[in-house]
């Protein structure tokens, strides 16, 4: 896998694009349907890049970095059959992919903003092929790039995905609940920042199981009867701090 393009401009396409270069890949060429924004990655990487079809480049690989709804139809953009095309999906299967050409996926488990830099090499990488040989290349050429790689097949890397929204997705949501309360009463939300990383780094340390705390893990009904009157208002959150109050005291009934 001497040359890679990447098809996509987003903020995975972004990442990807910078964690290759940094790591000696050849990243000839960027394409996407809206040539600003593959300029505005090509340019910062020094990394040709197109809007046209017809212009794409013959390389090793190919590495479709888009939404997901987007993959099929880039897959058609490719006019080569003696290549290696993957998409990096946690949610889609290979079969999304449409070519005569080898396919398979490498699915990185990260959260990506382009003004966000990132540690690469700490970042899991998930991969899968149709053939074992292509399966094998994906690996060796995920652990250039991370220390954390594994191969999984699509409903255990779909179910992988879904472990990232538990405990991405949904924990970055109820920080917007919680800063919302926090506005409400005049108050910054940077005032949460030490106990948001005091609860991350625990996990490092201890299960999730162990690090829980607050009043559903002790069993404190009075405080969580004075939550739920705050909440009396809006049944939307109320019916969120229920469920998870729930959850967390059924984990530790016994």
């Amino acid at each position: 896998m001497n040359s890679i393009v990447i098809l996509g401009a987003g903020n995975v396409a972004f990442h990807l694009t910078r964690a290759l270069i940094e790591n000696t890949f050849n990243v000839r060429q960027i394409f996407n349907r809206t040539l600003e924004h593959a300029k505005e990655i090509g340019e910062a990487n020094r990394v040709a890049y197109t809007d046209k079809i017809s212009e794409i480049e013959k390389a090793d690989l190919y590495i479709i970095a888009c939404a997901d709804s987007g993959i099929e139809e880039f897959s058609h953009y490719i006019p080569f059959d003696d290549v290696l095309v993957v998409h990096t999906s946690g949610s889609s299967p290979i079969s999304v992919l449409k070519g005569d050409y080898r396919k398979g996926v490498l699915y990185p488990l990260q959260t990506f903003t382009k003004t966000k830099k990132l540690r690469y090499d700490e970042i899991p990488f998930f991969v899968e092929a149709e053939n074992p040989e292509d399966a094998t290349a994906l690996k060796e050429f995920a652990l250039r790039i991370s220390n954390d790689v594994y191969e999984l097949d699509f409903k255990s890397r779909m179910e992988i995905q879904m472990c990232g929204v538990w405990a991405s997705n949904f924990v970055n949501h109820m920080y917007k609940i919680a800063g919302d309360f926090c506005e409400k009463n005049n108050v910054p939300f940077d005032v949460l920042v030490p106990l948001i990383k005091e609860t991350a780094n625990k996990v490092e340390e201890l299960t999730p199981h162990d690090a829980q705390t607050g009043p559903a893990r002790r069993g404190d009904d009075v405080i969580v009867n004075r939550h739920l009157d705050l909440l009396k208002n809006d049944s939307r959150l109320l019916q969120i701090y229920q469920i998870l109050t729930d959850s967390i005291k059924r984990e530790y009934e016994d």
